[in-house]
């Protein structure tokens, strides 16, 4: 994508409402140790990475690849759409992210691996209340046209939320896998419990009622 990976807490809330030091093997066939590895400048490529991501781009055996790690601006009291007995909860987030780009031996790039850790917290603006969640998932975006965003599917895998209690305790988890359209953002497969996109895809309120309750 053009911008910032798609899956923050916006997105993975339904906008369809839906730190990290853990590093991403690199590709097998990169030529040489790292000081003999011929870099190749980010903005020939299509897309070119986007500034923020601190690319480091280097030709491997049939294309290049670029290694990135950016950290989004935290915020904090933002509207979430859920909805509690009719007062609509606010949402943090703190987000980083690292990952790989792969291109081909004409600069299209076929393949985004990126993992994504985010934390934050959830609150009543009436009660006062609040509690932290967290996310750690890997997205895998296979490109069926070379260079075009739009195209392939969306594989997302891993912690995609779980919502705690402030003393421990688990009230939601949403986890699992997801396998997305890119061009349409079709769901195609789906395992494994994802009650926050079954309240903000299928409208089933009571998927998150758990959370209601405990900032009630």
């Amino acid at each position: 994508m053009s911008t910032r990976p798609s899956r923050t807490i916006r997105h993975a809330l339904g906008r369809v409402l839906l730190p990290a030091t853990i590093g991403i093997l690199a590709l097998a066939g990169l030529a040489g140790p790292a000081a003999a590895r011929e870099p190749v400048d980010p903005s020939t490529l299509n897309p070119a990475p986007p500034d923020f991501f601190n690319a480091q781009c280097y030709a491997g055996a049939g294309g290049t690849v670029c290694s990135l790690y950016f950290s989004d601006d935290p915020f904090a009291g933002e509207p979430s759409g859920i909805v509690c007995g009719g007062t609509e909860l606010l949402v943090s987030q703190e987000r980083s992210v690292v990952g790989k780009r792969y291109y081909d031996a004409d600069g299209n790039l076929v393949q985004r691996h990126f993992r994504e850790s985010m934390s934050g917290t959830f609150s009543n603006p009436d009660t006062g209340l609040s509690v932290p969640w967290i996310q750690h998932d890997t997205i895998l975006h296979n490109l069926s046209v070379p260079g075009d965003l739009g195209t392939g599917t969306i594989k997302t895998t891993g912690l995609e939320q779980r919502v705690s209690l402030p003393g421990g305790g688990t009230i939601l988890i949403d986890a699992g896998t997801i396998l997305e359209d890119a061009a349409t953002g079709d769901l195609l497969h789906e395992g494994g419990p994802h009650p926050f996109r079954d309240y903000f895809a299928n409208g089933n309120a009571a998927a998150l009622q758990p959370l209601c309750d405990a900032l009630d």
